[in-house]
């Protein structure tokens, strides 16, 4: 996630694993994200190694929003008639897909860049089965995406959703959300399992759950987000309370999809793609598809035309619940055991 990071970490023996405590920071124990794609789910935010966007203060990690305006390198104006040139302003680019490596506004009727920047980080550890402990607080604050979870290291059964993804746990930043008739916003955090053959046969509201919190109470705080990941399940908790339990299904994942054509997880075990090496990846995201039409406490201000710019002009209506550090995730210590 950025320069200021703090880590420790377990013995380098047969089956340790990694633990950091963020009292110091070592970038060369992760993979930062700099790259203005905005991911699959068309987010608005460029992701930095900048230091207001990854920092170590007090021994916890911050994974902090902030306006692109407020950046040395760009204005108001570079929004609308401007260039993101992510090599140049950062030296490196980590991912080339949908002009993630460069961005450019024409003004006019035009997109806008990336309006927000934000971090994201990789451990450069991965395992097999084992507990995931993260303690953390995650942000509140309109239209924010904070997001706790694991991608495979080698993408052995093929691109997403072909090799799987672990969601520990993601959330809302808004106080309001009314989704599916039920308040999901900074109330509400969610685990999820990706799977599937291609990204339209993707079998993950199988392998969904959440909690909530009710009467004004939210997950704003200090909890605890775990995964317990066995050949034979995958269970996530919130401070020791389970919150999804995913038993290997007894015909296999694809078995249980209900999947056409050749299986092709095959080569694996049943619980197959969840049988192979993951990294654990943390982030704030800003915007995009995981904030689908509902009831929020502000009216969603964008559509499907030049998403960035509307939700930008419309900062008024929400930029006063961006309130300092409260808009980042904040991470007390990440620990990775293998079993």
């Amino acid at each position: 996630m950025d320069p200021l990071l703090c880590l420790v970490l377990l013995p380098l023996v047969a089956g340790a694993g990694f633990r950091d405590d963020f009292t110091t920071w070592d970038p060369s124990d992760y993979q930062i994200e700099v790259s203005a794609w905005g991911g699959g789910n068309h987010e608005f935010q460029v992701f930095t190694p900048e230091p207001s966007n990854l920092f170590v203060r007090n021994g916890n990690l911050y994974i902090k929003p902030t306006f692109t305006r407020d950046s040395a390198h760009f204005n108001d104006g570079s929004l609308y008639y401007g260039t993101m040139d992510v090599n140049s302003l950062w030296h490196r680019c980590t991912q080339h897909d949908n002009n993630g490596c460069h961005k450019q506004s024409y003004g006019g009727d035009s997109e806008i860049l990336p309006p927000v920047m934000s971090g994201k980080i990789t451990t450069n550890f991965a395992m097999t089965y084992g507990r995931v402990n993260v303690r953390a607080k995650i942000p509140k604050g309109d239209w924010l995406w904070p997001a706790i979870w694991m991608l495979p290291r080698d993408w052995s059964y093929g691109g997403w959703p072909r090799s799987g993804e672990i969601d520990i746990m993601e959330s809302r930043g808004n106080t309001k959300a009314i989704l599916g008739g039920q308040n999901s916003g900074v109330n509400y955090v969610a685990s999820t399992l990706h799977w599937g053959p291609a990204y339209n046969h993707n079998a993950f509201a199988k392998t969904h759950a959440s909690k909530r919190k009710y009467g004004g109470d939210d997950w704003h705080g200090w909890h605890t987000y775990s995964l317990d990941w066995t050949a034979d399940h995958i269970i996530t908790y919130v401070d020791n309370v389970e919150m999804m339990r995913i038993n290997t299904p007894s015909q296999s994942f694809w078995g249980w999809g209900g999947f056409d054509g050749n299986n092709i997880w095959a080569s694996g075990g049943k619980n197959a793609p969840f049988d192979k090496p993951f990294h654990l990846i943390l982030n704030v995201a800003v915007g995009g598809d995981y904030f689908g039409n509902g009831e929020y406490d502000v009216p969603k201000p964008w559509g499907n035309h030049n998403p960035m710019r509307s939700f930008w002009e419309a900062r008024h209506s929400w930029e006063h619940t961006w309130q300092g550090d409260e808009v980042a995730l904040v991470i007390d210590y990440i620990e990775m055991i293998p079993h």
